[in-house]
């Protein structure tokens, strides 16, 4: 190979693949959730302001009494200071964007800083208030970016949930009904108030705001909440996302999501033992626990996890009623190592199959540490259970 080629793929390799891979990708060293626990989410806006867009999604937020974080270009609030003070006056937060929208790959290393230092100290004399997260365009970033920011004291910002309202032929109520899909508890979601979003965000803000409250999200700024910039324990739930959605695509498993509480999924299955009253066979649903929920429920506390898989069982009648798939299941069951905390939900127990109790509960035991739960005792898990008409009662 040529050796100028292999050196200039290697170099493109280390200031774009490497950085892209890491920071955009896996989100390490930046913050794309914020810690959850009581619904909490942020709201973000890039690339404003702009006249002829930001007041639409300031007027649909004020509507709800919901402030959000707006990531600023520099030269654009310079144009448009009476809407950077609008939005701080509304209780928004003002947060950097850059100076101009030009991928980080496309800019000289060595200027990056003196850049991002004149950026952050401009809007901060514009907005009147400090200035505190910074998102470069596009979320790109490298490393002579990423040291830039954190010399600056800027806390470096991605997002879990793109809103894609920039996407052309975006219509509101599809961008309502993507965040919708894919916002949990701690999310960070981004749109946009100028440019293409722009002209779209305004609109589906008046679709997904609604919702948001219903389920009881808890939208604020990020100076409110607490971005939590990742790290390696980190690395484990991201590297996991991809066998988790392969493994509900395989077994049909489906949410039960209905509020930020949710942490409940569902699948059609046969009762896999017998049970008082209910031979092998009976049709019956399985409950699985969506562990990046939990994990982020946790956050709160242990007693914060117990309230939201209490709550849950709502969510667990509901589709008993309203689903289709689930309405001949005599039985809801699933498999777990807590089944004694389960208890006070109503579920019953009983013991698996000793090699099988032992393989699942080895697996469990693993997937609850990678998700970052305490070391346990116990590694042997016992199916638990709770009979339709129980469950209706109780719940419905």
């Amino acid at each position: 190979m040529n050796p100028w080629l292999a050196g200039g793929t290697l170099a493109a390799l280390l200031h774009a693949g490497l950085p892209w891979a890491l920071h955009q990708r896996l989100g390490l060293a930046v913050a794309s959730r914020v810690r959850a626990g009581r619904g909490e989410l942020a709201l973000t806006f890039d690339d404003g302001p702009d006249p002829g867009t930001t007041p639409a999604v300031l007027e649909a937020l004020g509507r709800h009494g919901v402030r959000a974080t707006f990531f600023l270009l520099h030269g654009r609030a310079q144009k448009h200071p009476a809407l950077v003070r609008e939005l701080v006056d509304a209780g928004h937060e003002v947060a950097l964007h850059g100076g101009i929208h030009r991928h980080a790959w496309l800019k000289n290393p060595l200027a990056l800083f003196p850049e991002l230092k004149g950026a952050k100290e401009a809007l901060e004399d514009l907005s009147g208030t400090p200035v505190r997260h910074y998102r470069p365009p596009h979320g790109g970033w490298t490393w002579p970016l990423l040291l830039a920011t954190r010399r600056l004291g800027l806390v470096p910002v991605q997002w879990e949930v793109e809103a894609g309202d920039w996407v052309p032929g975006a219509r509101p109520e599809q961008v309502a009904a993507k965040v919708l899909r894919r916002v949990k508890p701690g999310s960070i979601v981004v749109m946009h108030d100028a440019g293409p979003g722009g002209r779209v965000a305004g609109k589906a803000l008046l679709h997904l705001l609604p919702e948001l409250l219903a389920a009881g999200y808890r939208p604020a700024p990020l100076s409110a909440l607490s971005p939590m910039v990742a790290g390696t324990a980190e690395l484990a739930p991201k590297l996991l996302a991809p066998v988790e959605a392969a493994f509900a695509w395989l077994y049909r498993v489906e949410p039960a999501f209905f509020g930020a509480h949710s942490v409940f999924r569902l699948s059609p299955a046969r009762l896999p033992v017998d049970l008082p009253g209910l031979p092998r066979g009976t049709p019956a649903a399985e409950i699985h626990m969506d562990s990046e929920r939990m994990r982020r429920a946790g956050e709160g506390g242990s007693l914060a996890a117990f309230r939201a898989a209490r709550a849950s069982m709502a969510d667990l009648a509901r589709a008993a009623k309203e689903n289709p798939r689930f309405q001949e299941a005599r039985v809801f069951f699933g498999t777990s190592l807590f089944w004694e905390v389960l208890a006070p939900l109503g579920f019953s127990s009983a013991p698996l199959p000793p090699g099988y109790a032992r393989r699942v509960g080895l697996w469990m035991y693993l997937l609850h540490r990678a998700y970052g739960g305490r070391p346990l005792r116990r590694v042997e898990a016992r199916l638990v259970y709770l009979t339709r008409d129980a469950l209706l009662e109780r719940y419905g």
